[in-house]
């Protein structure tokens, strides 16, 4: 954005008005101009929207009058196609819009993956912050007193505060395996046979997906080593290389197994979608 901003100040007896001998000085200034996005030209706003001038210019002219009071973060595929009435024409911006955000989001995911690498790379497995530990909560008088008032605000009904608790006992009995299931089974670096076998036999249930969470890892690679190491135990080739196929990697995430103990093998069984027990 550029700004142009021009101020005449006229000083001197040889620019001065006559009353400048009483010692007054005149200021004049212009008015200060903006110039944004609109300076670039319809050609290469249309190039790189996949877009014709003339819909650049149809656009443009609606942002000027309306648009931009309520459309200023869209962008152009998406505002023609709200004000488009055409059947034909509107389909064909939803279109483009929808390919376009595809490829918006695979950058954005694809990037994503290089940061996440980046950070176990460089750091390896961090622990979640706990922002109740933080000084603001553990250390201000009345803090948790606080929060119960300003969820529970005088005359409305009362809302119970919310906390952390584990899962009841009743969800941490042994529950059995049905086809279909989903398990989060969490390993550790040191974990071999015990987690080797504890692979093993839940993949001995048919149409049973595992969800591997290493914990502990330096780095991805390192969990994908371990899994070629597993022995498979009881499962013979053809079978071993059916099972792995219904073996998903995952970074350990600790709010998978929040409430439940860390010690490895531990296993969640998910039934649609929902954690029923642990194995």
């Amino acid at each position: 954005m550029r700004r142009f901003l021009v101020l005449s100040v006229l000083i001197g007896a040889a620019v001065l008005p006559p009353n400048a001998a009483r010692g007054q000085s005149t200021i004049s200034a212009t008015v200060v101009e903006h110039t944004t996005f609109g300076e670039v030209s319809a050609r290469t706003l249309a190039d790189h929207w996949g877009l014709q001038p003339d819909e650049i210019t149809k656009y443009r002219d609606y942002m000027a009058v309306e648009g931009c009071y309520f459309y200023g973060h869209l962008d152009p595929v998406m505002v023609l196609g709200l004000i488009e009435t055409d059947p034909t024409q509107r389909a064909r911006y939803a279109e483009k819009y929808l390919l376009a955000e595809r490829k918006r989001i695979e950058q954005q995911t694809g990037f994503a993956t290089l940061v996440v690498a980046a950070q176990l790379k460089r750091f390896g497995l961090e622990p979640p912050v706990d922002f109740s530990r933080m000084p603001q909560a553990q250390n201000s008088p009345g803090y948790l007193q606080s929060r119960a008032e300003r969820l529970n605000p005088p005359g409305a009904a009362s809302v119970p505060v919310p906390a952390p608790v584990a899962p009841p006992a009743a969800a941490r009995a042994p529950v059995r395996l049905q086809p279909g299931d989903t398990v989060d089974l969490l390993v550790t670096a040191g974990c071999e046979a015990a987690c080797y076998e504890k692979l093993s036999e839940v993949l001995r249930t048919p149409d049973i997906k595992v969800h591997l969470y290493g914990r502990n890892f330096t780095e991805t690679p390192a969990l994908v080593a371990w899994l070629e190491r597993w022995p498979a135990a009881g499962l013979d080739p053809a079978a071993r290389t059916a099972a792995a196929a219904r073996i998903e990697p995952r970074r350990y995430d600790a709010v998978i197994f929040e409430g439940y103990p860390l010690a490895s093998p531990m296993a969640l069984l998910r039934r649609d979608g929902v954690v029923i027990g642990a194995l």
